[in-house]
């Protein structure tokens, strides 16, 4: 008997897309996705817990600093699964705030930095 397989039901566009929503549910339903508010200014930074590394977003300029950011989204693929997370979260009110300083602020945003630099240089 022959039986079909996954990928002739699957464009693999469409299988990355389901990997995608996999990875974004389960960020969200883990609490994966942390905003860091500044007072009194009330600045905020969207971090997301990933895999490997904690992910600097910011949803209203569509960014990440994740790879698949850099290499896919900049090409005019889909956005990364951090982003998307951030957004579905934000949507639900389902987020951890985490209150800083406003003194605090550029020392933080150094850390973040540094941090990119180190995740793309690994690449």
């Amino acid at each position: 008997m022959n039986r079909p397989y996954l990928h002739t039901f699957y464009t693999a566009d469409q299988a990355n897309k389901l990997v995608v929503q996999s990875r974004m549910d389960y960020t969200v339903r883990q609490g994966s996705v942390k905003q860091m508010l500044f007072l009194p200014s009330g600045k905020k930074l969207w971090v997301v817990i990933g895999r490997d590394n904690e992910y600097w977003t910011d949803p209203e300029l569509g960014f990440c600093s994740c790879k698949d950011f850099y290499f896919t989204t900049l090409s005019g693929g889909q956005d990364c699964y951090h982003l998307k997370s951030v957004r579905k979260t934000i949507q639900q009110r389902g987020f951890t705030a985490i209150e800083f300083d406003d003194s605090d602020y550029t020392q933080l945003l150094q850390a973040v930095a540094d941090d990119n630099i180190s995740v793309l240089g690994r690449s």
